[in-house]
């Protein structure tokens, strides 16, 4: 083995450690989160009575609403991917995102790349569809704090904290709107940006003495004017789309988490639908950030806090329920689900190889 076959499986194993070393530290936390929510804040005999509290007609609405949700969420790679059928964004979006639940990080890329490929899409198209979903994946989350602001404006109640991160969502909203205007509105200002950001990676990079390729300005730039260039049509006709979809994903959602407070027994007395919206949205945020599975455990523990503060104490237990129902139907039924369609794709891509190419 060579000096620099050897560098490369030092890297490997250094690479492979830290990732070992983040699930571990994931693992921990989730633990802790759990311990702490259910020895100190509810009781686990009361959340196991307020889920066996429900009957037939419960756990078929909550199917129900869980079906409507992921025949929804394909419609955002619809939008971002030209020529490709929802028969195929179907299996497109379980199989990566049961990934990604499984396992921290972008992990569903790779299990989207590979799926696009084998169905006759380029790597460049692929990487564009990517990026285009995740923007306005983003987008779609970020805006929730700024329209549960709204209800709450329209419904004539205030919240300080919710109207700062509002003004804040909002801010990095527009922001990040602008600045996709400005990489289409022309090749030279994407050119400028691309190699605007690249500069400030390096000098970043640099006060952490990370080493970076010294073309990485000239990369992005290149990038930028790519993405302009691939891109640019489907963001322009295809934007309206795009944000509905991403828009109706995070309603469908929502739908799941209300009756999931709403079959454990909590009433609008108790627990209005303006109050859940808030909550929703400060814990779709909090939980953009990879910290454990799909928020394992952190979010369970927000929404118990988030909840039982807009309530009363009372009802931790049957808010940890509803938590734990949510996640069953928006979470857990992904990863079964996900597997059964990667199956599927690992038998019959090659009778769908030629999609991207129709």
């Amino acid at each position: 083995m060579g000096v620099s076959d050897r560098a490369d499986s030092v890297k490997a194993k250094r690479i492979s450690g830290r990732d070992v070393l983040l699930r571990l530290v994931g693992l921990v936390v989730v633990a802790a989160v759990l311990w702490l929510l259910f020895t100190r804040l509810v009781s686990w005999s009361e959340v196991v009575d307020a889920m066996a509290g429900l009957d037939a007609a419960d756990w078929a609405l909550l199917v129900l609403v869980a079906v409507v949700r992921i025949a929804i969420e394909p419609l955002l790679l619809m939008a971002c991917t030209p020529k490709l059928k929802w028969s195929l964004a179907l299996p497109g979006f379980l199989a990566p995102a049961a990934t990604a639940s499984v396992v921290p990080g972008p992990t569903d890329v790779a299990a989207r790349y590979a799926m696009y490929r084998s169905w006759g899409y380029s790597g460049a198209q692929t990487s564009d569809s990517v990026i285009l979903v995740f923007l306005y994946g983003t987008f779609a989350k970020v805006g929730l704090p700024v329209v549960a602001a709204l209800v709450f404006f329209a419904f004539g109640r205030s919240d300080a904290e919710l109207e700062t991160l509002a003004i804040i969502a909002g801010g990095v909203l527009v922001g990040g709107v602008f600045l996709i205007y400005l990489l289409l509105r022309s090749e030279e200002v994407a050119r400028r940006l691309g190699h605007a950001a690249g500069k400030g990676a390096q000098r970043r990079a640099g006060w952490f003495r990370i080493k970076t390729p010294e073309t990485l300005a000239a990369d992005l730039a290149d990038r930028a004017v790519h993405f302009r260039d691939k891109t640019g049509d489907v963001v322009r006709t295809r934007t309206h789309l795009a944000t509905g979809a991403a828009a109706f994903a995070q309603a469908a959602l929502f739908a799941i988490l209300l009756v999931s407070v709403r079959v454990v027994g909590i009433g609008a007395d108790q627990l209005d639908w303006i109050a859940l919206l808030a909550a929703f949205a400060l814990v779709q945020l909090l939980t953009s950030v990879p910290i454990t599975p799909s928020g394992l455990g952190v979010a369970e523990a927000a929404y118990v806090a988030l909840l039982t503060a807009e309530s009363n104490t009372d009802l931790a237990s049957q808010v940890a329920a509803a938590a734990i129902i949510y996640r069953l139907f928006s979470w857990v039924i992904i990863v079964p689900l996900g597997g059964i369609a990667w199956l599927w794709w690992t038998r019959s891509r090659k009778s769908t190889a030629s999609v991207g190419q129709e």
